[in-house]
């Protein structure tokens, strides 16, 4: 037996010593950043159990995301931030209910305290990315890191973790711990700017087929998209507007609210613009000569 585990169990004090040190410990690992962020995950996949609200100013009306998939923000801390929950709006008395909420985009908006955290910054891709503008988790001295890493995975991935991952399974007196034997998800583009395109491995769009892409079983999903841009596309901000959905299953879930991802396409250096004006001047170029050769023959043939 593990001495460690003896001394524990032979002095209750201790034991409780123990445990509130590593929890202590986790959470302070776990301010410094997301769980999973060296695997690119900052994100979970949840299914909302609270039945009711019980405070704030819909107190005692049905929570309208009981059932519903939610995607779940981990930016480093003790608890989730839910991203484009359903909520209410308008009075208590005559409450309506909304397929999204105020805090609906990533990077979140109280989050954008500077033009450097208004929106996650591509990168230039490589391998079967090369050429193109690509998200990949920022550093984490960087004020988008936490939103950057867009990898999402099961909620019940969490409990393997040790101390930090139990914490965030349980936050919320355990709201997300619901599971649903063999609920499908699926993660639906319901829009996107002209030339953003969503990724996942080698498999470069991933809603080439259709609108909707197959995550699989909400117990056990992982997913590491890709969001993609052309190298020669103009700076500025790109954004896409997605949710998760149900897609059947034993006991299926219902679909979640809309939620956006901003990006940010960096100006092109000077070296790469330079080749860039220098390929448009040759394609300029070229259609001028075939014109004046078109118009040489028309020449030849009336003479």
């Amino acid at each position: 037996m593990h001495p460690m585990k003896t001394t524990l169990r032979r002095h209750p004090a201790a034991r409780l010593t123990a445990i509130a040190a590593a929890l202590l410990a986790a959470g302070a690992a776990h301010a410094n950043g997301a769980v999973r962020a060296s695997e690119g995950i900052g994100y979970y996949v949840g299914i909302d159990g609270l039945a009711t609200f019980a405070s704030g100013t819909y107190s005692g009306l049905a929570n309208p995301n009981n059932g519903r998939l939610t995607l779940l923000h981990d930016y480093g801390s003790n608890h989730f931030h839910g991203i484009g929950s359903y909520s209410y709006t308008g009075p208590a008395a005559s409450a309506m209910v909304r397929a999204t909420n105020a805090n609906n985009r990533l990077p979140e908006l109280s989050r954008r305290v500077s033009p450097a955290s208004s929106a996650i910054p591509l990168q230039a891709g490589s391998g079967a990315y090369a050429g193109r503008w690509v998200s990949t988790g920022v550093p984490s001295s960087e004020p988008t890191h936490a939103p950057s890493l867009l990898g999402m995975a099961s909620m019940q991935s969490l409990p393997s973790l040790g101390a930090a991952g139990n914490v965030l399974y349980n936050s919320s007196a355990g709201r997300w711990k619901t599971s649903r034997a063999d609920a499908q998800v699926g993660l639906q583009l319901v829009t996107a700017s002209a030339g953003l395109t969503v990724g996942m491995g080698s498999d470069l769009d991933i809603f080439d087929q259709g609108n909707t892409y197959a995550l699989g079983d909400s117990a056990m999903l992982t997913f590491l998209p890709t969001f993609h841009l052309a190298q020669g596309a103009a700076a500025g901000t790109y954004s896409a507007t997605l949710r998760l959905v149900g897609l059947g299953g034993s006991t299926p879930a219902m679909d979640g609210g809309q939620f956006h991802i901003d990006f940010l396409a960096p100006v092109p250096e000077p070296q790469a613009a330079l080749l860039m004006v220098l390929g448009l001047a040759g394609l300029a170029l070229a259609r001028m000569r075939r014109r004046q050769g078109t118009a040489a023959d028309d020449t030849r043939s009336t003479a």
